[in-house]
Formats: structure tokens, sequence, C-alpha cells
């Protein structure tokens, strides 16, 4: 599998062309990445299997939603009903692929409460009966050293974990791999790439500020597309599709992910 190294202003282009691929049909893209998240959601709130439906949801929907982007980015014809190709197409690899995902949060969960010890888990059970995130950082700033490594540690476990799924859900639908070795490529194409990838992110924090001051949630309705869209693009960009003639991707003003 060919894997690319792109140069650091791609960062900025996986946004610029994200967002022209929302404008080639802005309501299906904004009420579809809505669609995504709401079932998510919803599925999180039912009992007792809530959250391994969320988790087995999440790569079948985003999978759909890439499916959209695909269609836009070839000027197909587009309907609601393409989010749910993900259903009828390499739909056991992708409930994998949430597996996955539980498992390594669960992990990570793990290995904080074993390095944190018993401060770590005692400040978890203040949070969870009081509300307050804040005692999180209060403990941090307050010096409590196995605290401190708990709460790096997990987060260190966590970026990995990110790193390694968010294209593999999209590399197991479009190209048919196994779910590890999408897992893999995810990993090595993100690594390959994290000087554009680091100033994609910094980016997209800025528009989160930013956005995030509008009033009733607006800002999140452009945000939440434009950060799918965005990585469909990057995704176009590090993965020539295994079945296709790999894509330019020297054009900063071309087409989105042409």
């Amino acid at each position: 599998m060919e894997i690319r190294k792109l140069e650091a202003a791609r960062g900025w282009i996986w946004i610029k062309q994200g967002y022209q691929l929302i404008m080639r049909n802005p309501l299906l893209s904004v009420s579809s990445a809505i669609l995504c998240v709401f079932s998510v959601f919803v599925a999180l709130m039912l009992p007792v299997v809530g959250a391994l439906l969320a988790v087995a949801l999440m790569p079948i929907m985003l999978a759909g939603f890439m499916n959209i982007c695909r269609a836009l980015e070839e000027n197909e014809k587009v309907s609601p009903a393409m989010i749910l190709a993900g259903f009828k197409k390499h739909t056991s690899s992708l409930v994998a692929l949430g597996a996955f995902l539980m498992l390594g949060m669960l992990f990570a969960s793990t290995v904080m409460v074993t390095v944190g010890g018993a401060s770590f888990a005692a400040l978890m059970d203040q949070m969870h009966s009081a509300q307050d995130s804040q005692l999180l950082m209060q403990a941090i700033a307050g010096g409590d050293s196995r605290v401190s490594l708990a709460v790096l540690v997990g987060l260190t476990l966590m970026l990995a974990l990110v790193v390694a799924w968010q294209y593999a859900p999209i590399l197991v639908f479009f190209s048919g791999i196994s779910p590890w070795l999408a897992l893999r490529a995810s990993f090595a194409g993100t690594l390959r790439n994290i000087i554009p990838y680091t100033i994609y992110s910094l980016i997209m924090q800025v528009l989160t500020m930013l956005l995030g001051i509008l009033p009733f949630g607006l800002g999140m309705l452009l945000l939440l597309p434009l950060g799918l869209t965005s990585l469909y693009v990057s995704y176009r960009n590090i993965f020539p599709w295994l079945d296709e003639t790999a894509p330019a991707a020297d054009n900063d003003d071309a087409e989105p992910a042409k």
C-alpha cells in the first residue's frame, strides 16, 4: 500500500478543500454529519447495550459519510440513503474496528488507574460524584506526581489510539483491506505526515474557538461536517485508492482531493 508523505501546507489545504466539498451540497453535508453524531448519541443513551451499540455504529456511520464525500468529489448524484452504505459493505470489518476502539479505551483507562494508584481512583470518584472536571486540573496543578503521570500516560495512549483508528474505517470501506492492516496503515500514514497533520489540528482548534462563540451552537453546524470532509480529503491525499490511479495532490487550488 502506498502511503504518501506530504508537505506542511497540506494541513491547510485539507481544510480548504473540505469546505469546497461541503459547498457542493451544503444541506446534505450538514444534515448527514448531524445524523452521524445523533445516531451514535441516541445509541449511547440506550440502557445496558448503549455503549456497545454506539461504538459499533461509529465506524459504520463514518464510512457512510465518507461514501457521500466520494460522491460529492466525483460529482455523482448524492442521496441521504448513502449514509447507510456502511451497513451494506464490509460491515463486519467496520464493527471489528469499533470493538478495537472500545478495547483501546478500556486499556488506556486501566493503565491510567494502575499508574495513578489510589489517589487517581479517588480523584475519579470525586469527579463523577461532583460532576466537576476541574478537580483533575487542580490535582495536576497541586503537584500530585502520580496523578500527573497517569494523565500523561493516558493522553499518550489515547492519542496513539486516535492516530491508529482515524483512517481505518475509511480504508476498510473503500479498499476492503483487513481491520488490522487498516489500523497499521492509519498509524503509519499519520506519523509519516505528522507535520501537515499537526498544522491541520492547530487550525481546527482555532476554528473551534472562533466558531464556538456563535450562539445556539451554529458554529458546530459548520465545524462538524468540516472536520469530516477534511478528514476525507486528507485520506485521499495520503492513501491513493488501491483500485485507482493515485490522485494528484500538487495543485493547491484544484478541486477537492483531485
